[in-house]
């Protein structure tokens, strides 16, 4: 592609082929591949709505409010992650905590996850108002969340950065509304 000269030895390094949502293929079999990749994402989130309707609408509207809340709950995310990668280092360190820690680290994948889902309703909600409409179906917000999502993860080398970002913000509102319960900690 034309932009090679202009990224230059990042082309070749592993992280500059692989996105947070795939491969980067060429010709048709790329299409193929972001068409699956897009696809399984928007399922998974779909699934995940109708699990959880009520926890996801919480963590939805933690992006509602003011700015400054929002660098608060990206702080969250970003100290809990690292945190919960610390522990996970920790304990595969320390052999017998191994299967604990492996543990620690699928359940901070799994709310994270759960709060991108969230964060793209969020997102999608947004695009919604702003486009004009007044009420919009939850599944609809979902389909234009992700796709935002999905659209700034495949962005070869600076996807990966976008992805993280959204991730902590995302891991810091379901961390700020208590896995989706709503009230304070005590």
């Amino acid at each position: 592609f034309r932009g090679r000269a202009a990224l230059g030895h990042f082309v070749g390094w592993p992280l500059g082929q692989f996105g947070p949502f795939g491969r980067h293929l060429a010709s048709w079999r790329g299409i193929v591949s972001a068409l699956a990749s897009y696809s399984f994402l928007y399922l998974m989130s779909v699934l995940a709505l109708f699990a959880f309707p009520r926890q996801l609408r919480v963590a939805r509207d933690a992006f509602r409010r003011s700015v400054g809340e929002g660098f608060r709950i990206f702080g969250i995310g970003v100290l809990s992650g690292l945190s919960a990668l610390s522990l996970t280092a920790l304990g595969a360190f320390a052999f017998v905590a191994l299967p604990l820690s492996l543990l620690l680290l699928a359940a901070l994948l799994l709310a994270t996850w759960g709060g991108m889902v969230g964060l793209a309703l969020a997102l999608g909600r947004g695009i919604n108002r702003r486009a004009g409409l007044a009420r919009s179906s939850p599944v609809f917000d979902l389909v234009l969340g992700t796709l935002v999502f999905f659209a700034l993860g495949r962005i070869p080398i600076a996807g990966w950065a976008f992805v993280a970002l959204l991730g902590a913000l995302a891991l810091g509102a379901v961390i700020a509304t208590r896995f989706g319960a709503g009230g304070p900690w005590s």
